[in-house]
């Protein structure tokens, strides 16, 4: 069978698949329900699985569905690293914590974002040591990043505003106006919020309930939507000089790339899930990066999120339209092809190794 049989077709499938493949590898399992209903009035949840003692002073800890949608690839890794039996060989003193639907709602209803319109990976921050970092370049863009009705001409419209956009105030100032996350706007996209969403509440607690005692902790978090087709970059935003860095340069290669050190097309942000997780683990070692797995143009991609954003505040999901836009955000963030996962994949599988290896020799 091809790797397909790992992955599934909408939310409540993969959760089925994942909890079945948990079971199965002896895992122990916790779901965390979501106060809201999915696309097709399903229940929703984060669910957990813990493999290895409880005390293990080294833990794996993957992550699927941060931005709702991409978690079609990060699920199916994660119901695939189960179901090949890598947790039967687990290196002396160390875990693994796969944490599934880390936003579901988003997963369900085919979002990056969240119910609250939230880009929970802009809303990890700490809210009270500081107000959320402002980005008032948005405010330029805003207006035409969301119109009144959506259409073939509108679209074309905003490719055409931004391409001149990014003519005029350059590429690095562009992205990171426009996709860098703002906290402005809750009715634009990228927002990251103005308090701790749901999903930022949830990690908190589960890092509070099991991951106090770990030492040393490597968290991958399964992303779609940025670089060439199919090819998995592992991005790292820990401070360039930092041990953290070092190490997950040391353990994954040239693969690695930092923002800060202008090494990717992904711009600076804060508030990532992962990096909330360093902060939620103070007594450990922490090496946190994506995995972010290339699909379709920037260009197509980012269209993609901002129909999307139309859609769910002034269109009908069920209309016509609507089923044609979740199909666009689908296609631009989980192409779902045996070529597009036979790329991805075995690199997840591979990646996942090595971080156990890292955690094992730190």
């Amino acid at each position: 069978m091809t790797v397909q049989k790992h992955f599934s077709s909408d939310y409540a499938a993969a959760r089925a698949k994942f909890l079945a493949a948990a079971r199965a590898a002896g895992a122990q399992t916790e779901s965390i329900p979501h106060p809201l209903k999915g696309i097709a009035g399903e229940d929703l949840f984060t669910d957990l699985a813990w493999i290895g003692p409880r005390d293990a002073a080294n833990v794996l800890v993957t992550v699927s569905g941060t931005h709702g949608i991409e978690g079609y690839y990060g699920s199916g890794c994660q119901v695939g690293w189960l179901d090949d039996g890598h947790a039967a060989a687990l290196p002396a003193e160390t875990a693994v914590l796969l944490i599934h639907a880390s936003n579901p709602y988003g997963f369900s209803w085919g979002r990056r974002v969240n119910e609250d319109n939230i880009d929970i990976n802009r809303n990890f921050i700490d809210f009270e040591a500081a107000p959320p970092p402002a980005n008032p370049a948005y405010a330029d863009v805003h207006p035409w990043l969301l119109p009144e009705q959506w259409s073939a001409a509108a679209a074309e419209d905003i490719r055409h505003r931004i391409a001149a956009y990014y003519g005029r105030v350059g590429e690095k100032a562009a992205t990171a106006a426009i996709v860098g996350g703002q906290h402005s706007h809750p009715d634009g996209i990228f927002h990251g919020g103005t308090q701790p969403c749901w999903s930022h509440r949830t990690i908190r607690a589960i890092a509070g309930a099991y991951l106090q005692t770990a030492r040393r902790i490597c968290v991958v978090d399964f992303h779609t939507g940025l670089g060439p087709f199919g090819y998995s970059e592992m991005i790292c935003r820990h401070p360039p000089g930092s041990l953290s860095l070092d190490l997950a340069r040391r353990w994954f290669g040239d693969a690695v790339t930092s923002p800060a050190m202008g090494e990717s097309a992904s711009p600076i942000i804060a508030g990532n899930l992962r990096m909330g997780l360093v902060r939620f683990c103070p007594q450990a070692t922490t090496v946190a990066l994506n995995i972010e797995v290339g699909t379709l143009s920037s260009e197509e991609v980012r269209l993609s999120v901002i129909a999307d954003n139309w859609l769910h505040l002034r269109g009908d999901v069920f209309s016509p339209l609507g089923q044609a836009i979740k199909a666009q955000i689908r296609a631009a963030f989980y192409p779902e092809s045996e070529a597009w996962l036979n790329l991805c994949y075995p690199r997840a599988v591979e990646i996942q190794h090595q971080a156990l290896v890292g955690l094992a020799a730190a």
